[in-house]
């Protein structure tokens, strides 16, 4: 069997199996069936060479010329419908099919088989061929999409070389470069039926690099051979034992020699690619000894920032509430700083859906395959446009989930201008299996805090019981003796100062005792209280410290504000802490802002919760320097504090008073621009204010 017979029963067997794959993977309807009809006249131009190259009849001869008259008619077809989505059917279509059944009928008749007619075949079949690149070509310079101009840049480059190389086969000189152009042509045919398999253009890319890497086995491969032919004599014949040896051969170094060809072809082909997963490794372990949250966020934002792979990369972490997520770090232009659920619920959603990782391009072609509407988009077309309009707010083209149990704690989001499928989907694994042990590096950081936080508490508690009885006792000696000098029998000024001691002396008392009770806030002794009233009252102590630090104010209190259930004295303490520290704050002078309001129930909530009652809010806002964003995930822990002498136990207790009114205290603070706390206070449903309780019988 001459080396044209075997290449020409290889292209057969290869043409066979790629058309069936495309029956049994591609549910496209009209499109698999062309690219069937044209692998069956490739299959049969490929068999009917090889019976000719074998026996050398007339017979086979005539039908290989039959298969090479069809195969414009065919390519053309499957190509229009290729590249055009709805092509509308012409002249040239149907001349070239009529053409092709003429040319294929003429060849059974007697007057077929001619050196005439044989020339008149093979320049009609490679005009067709040629036709088609073409077309493609044609096709290429219509196209915006850079994914569909790089895949049929692709497809016109491997049509053309194999059309070269046969044309330049044809003439008996050149012969022996028939058999490479089969085998680029059945490569060709192969990579044609992966782009309508496999729609990602990365895909493909590795597609080719396993196709080159093989190729370069096997030309080491088949030097083995020849030389071990070479050993038996120089005969075109190998005996039976030398090409089992060369078998063995195979065998062994077949997988040493492939992975070695793996690397030195990606080395020198796909050199970015293979740096970029040897990154993404090294990152996965990396990032699995790192147990602080901030220093894990730098490694996974930086790694690929700084390997100029994303122009914009960003981490965000679920809110305890579960209503949304807030901004950790990011690289490049910055991101919002919340992501809001309600506001994202389709994205949200869309993460619950598939918890494994989002991309932008997914929904653009399903936007892009998307009919068009007659009046309103179809609800899978909107929930696409929502996805996509809020993977571009970040922006991010890859969103990766961080999930712990079936939670998701966070998102890592990726976005590269240069494109949306700049990674294949082997990278995009390796950028989950990354994602998998970020994730669990955050369950251990958040229960490494909880520990520590309750190792803060037992030594808090311990160092409060002591601090009590050393505290308590001269209190009551101080308070004690202001009594025992009688102020009713002293002048007006010293009776002041006596009713002052004591009355500082039982508010340092209760302090105490909210030291004490930190870990357990009481709700004992609430009353409806006057938020207003109290922050008035609050003003009107710090006035003269206003005054002297030059710092001005600005006072927008609400009018008419429901009051809520409470403490005075507690809510006053808080108060009163927080406006000391933006003062502080503002040391070389500044403006103050305090504001109340009254923040409506949203309708989602409202839908949720019909009767979920309003929330009060309470401001207080100062110009100074702000807060770095790395101290604010700390500026609530006990003993924590930037400022030179503090105790750093001021805001951990007004944290906790405010979660016994059962409200919460936020923070919102940026280097250089100040620094703002809200305190948010439930007010009560108007069922439970007292207005509306029923009077009570005489």
């Amino acid at each position: 069997m001459n080396l044209g017979a075997q290449s020409g029963l290889l292209a057969a067997m290869v043409a066979g199996a790629v058309a069936i794959s495309v029956l049994l993977r591609v549910r496209r309807g009209l499109l698999s069936a062309l690219f069937t009809l044209f692998s069956a006249n490739l299959f049969l131009h490929y068999l009917t060479a090889f019976f000719q190259n074998l026996s050398d009849s007339p017979f086979w001869f005539r039908l290989d010329m039959v298969a090479a008259s069809l195969l414009p008619a065919s390519a053309l077809l499957f190509f229009a419908h290729f590249l055009w989505p709805e092509p509308t059917p012409n002249r040239f279509l149907r001349l070239a099919s009529i053409l092709s059944g003429l040319l294929a009928a003429f060849q059974l008749t007697p007057w077929g088989g001619t050196q005439v007619t044989t020339v008149l075949v093979l320049a009609y079949t490679f005009s067709g061929l040629f036709l088609c690149a073409l077309l493609m070509v044609r096709r290429y310079r219509e196209l915006d999409s850079r994914r569909e101009r790089t895949r049929l840049q692709y497809l016109t480059v491997f049509l053309l070389v194999a059309l070269v190389i046969m044309l330049i086969g044809v003439f008996p000189p050149l012969a022996f470069l028939r058999s490479w152009a089969d085998l680029i042509s059945v490569f060709f045919l192969y990579f044609l039926s992966q782009s309508l398999i496999k729609y990602r253009l990365l895909d493909l890319q590795e597609l080719l690099g396993r196709m080159l890497t093989l190729s370069l086995v096997g030309l080491l491969l088949a030097l083995i051979s020849s030389l071990l032919a070479v050993w038996a004599g120089g005969s075109a014949s190998v005996p039976l034992f030398h090409t089992f040896l060369a078998a063995m051969v195979i065998f062994i170094l077949f997988e040493p020699l492939r992975d070695r060809v793996e690397v030195v072809t990606g080395r020198l082909f796909f050199q970015e690619r293979m740096e970029l997963r040897q990154k993404l490794e090294d990152l996965r372990r990396e990032v699995a000894n790192i147990l602080e949250l901030p220093r894990m966020a730098n490694v996974l934002l930086d790694t690929l920032y700084d390997a100029m792979r994303v122009s914009h990369a960003s981490l965000y972490l679920a809110e305890e509430a579960g209503t949304g997520y807030r901004l950790v770090d990011h690289r490049g232009t910055p991101p919002p700083e919340r992501l809001d659920a309600a506001a994202h619920r389709a994205f949200i959603e869309q993460l619950k859906k598939t918890p494994t990782v989002v991309l932008a391009e997914t929904f653009e072609r399903r936007l892009e395959q998307a009919p068009v509407p007659a009046s309103e988009p179809a609800p899978e077309v909107q929930r696409a446009q929502q996805v996509l309009a809020s993977m571009r707010a970040v922006p991010a083209g890859i969103c990766i989930p961080l999930v712990v149990s079936n939670e998701i704690v966070g998102l890592w989001m990726l976005h590269d201008d240069k494109g949306l499928e700049n990674y294949s989907t082997e990278e995009i694994a390796r950028l989950m299996a990354v994602g998998e042990q970020a994730a669990i590096n955050i369950e251990n950081s958040q229960l490494f805090e909880r520990v520590r936080e309750r190792d803060r508490l037992a030594v808090l508690g311990e160092m409060a019981a002591g601090l009590a009885h050393e505290i308590r006792n001269p209190l009551g000696a101080i308070k004690g003796a202001a009594q025992y000098l009688q102020p009713e029998a002293a002048d007006e000024g010293s009776a002041e100062m006596l009713r002052v001691i004591v009355e500082e002396t039982d508010r340092l008392n209760q302090v105490v005792d909210q030291f004490l009770d930190y870990t357990r806030p009481s709700k004992a002794n609430f009353a409806p209280i006057d938020v207003n009233k109290v922050t008035d009252h609050c003003l009107r102590l710090i006035a003269p410290d206003l005054e002297a630090r030059r710092i001005t104010s600005e006072i927008q209190l609400a009018p008419e504000l429901p009051l809520v259930d409470g403490s005075e004295q507690q809510l006053a303490q808080v108060l009163l802490n927080l406006l000391k520290n933006a003062m502080e704050a503002m040391a070389g002078g500044g403006k103050l802002g305090v504001r109340t309001s009254l923040r409506p129930v949203s309708p989602f909530l409202r839908l949720a919760a019909p009767r979920r009652p309003a929330t009060l809010q309470l401001e207080v806002s100062d110009t100074g320097p702000g807060i770095p964003a790395d101290m604010l995930a700390r500026i609530f822990v006990p003993f924590f504090t930037t400022k030179e002498k503090g105790t750093g136990l001021g805001l951990a207790i007004s944290q906790r008073i405010v979660e016994a009114h059962g409200g919460t205290i936020r923070i919102r603070s940026k280097p250089g621009e100040g620094t703002t706390f809200s305190v948010l206070l439930p007010c009560p449903a108007p069922s439970e204010r007292p207005a509306d309780k029923p009077a009570e019988a005489p």
